[in-house]
């Protein structure tokens, strides 16, 4: 049986004084950025005690197209953190406990397709989501745990989906940011 680590003295006070450092620094941030990193805390916490019993096999298979509610985290500079949509580029049987997912965001209703960053995809409204215009941006694409998917999660929840010309705009992306490969010699780039 593994050690618990309360029972080791010296890590126990190297947690004591490294939490008392992060006290610290979300002492210091402004309120609204403190205030997320506190919300974020309290869910990792959840993960934390969830992960020791998760089994995925509890969870639905994950199929390329749909599209997933996740939390992202509280990460480190420019990368994708906070709770949205996602839509999963690779299928995920029930018992992967990942799932590998291009996120999405949307636009502001002041923004065009124009605006969107040369990174993202334009992918215009999702059926059935809601009425703004989406964008995907893969190069944030990433593996995520399904502990992070809020919904869907049984089998019998509704699922939205990406069309298959939107998955195209987003694996065109992928292939010209990712790959050195050529288009298919029919439709060479």
């Amino acid at each position: 049986m593994l050690k618990k680590l309360h029972e080791n003295k010296d890590l126990v006070r190297e947690m004591n004084r490294q939490l008392m450092e992060l006290q610290k620094i979300i002492e210091n941030m402004d309120e609204k950025r403190g205030r997320i990193f506190i919300e974020w805390l309290e869910t990792q916490n959840k993960y934390l005690v969830w992960e020791e019993t998760f089994d995925p096999s509890y969870l639905r298979a994950y199929k390329r197209s749909e599209i997933v509610l996740a939390h992202f985290g509280f990460n480190v500079g420019a990368e994708f953190g906070g709770m949205h949509y996602a839509v999963v580029i690779r299928d995920s049987s029930k018992n992967n406990p990942v799932v590998n997912v291009v996120p999405l965001s949307s636009l502001d209703e002041n923004e065009t397709e124009q605006d969107v960053h040369k990174d993202s995809v334009f992918l215009g409204t999702i059926e059935g989501l809601n009425e703004k215009k989406a964008v995907a941006i893969p190069n944030q694409m990433r593996p995520i745990s399904k502990i992070r998917i809020f919904k869907p999660k049984k089998a019998k929840d509704g699922v939205f989906k990406l069309t298959s010309e939107q998955m195209d705009l987003i694996d065109e992306k992928i292939r010209r940011m990712y790959t050195k490969l050529r288009k298919d010699p029919e439709n060479r780039s």
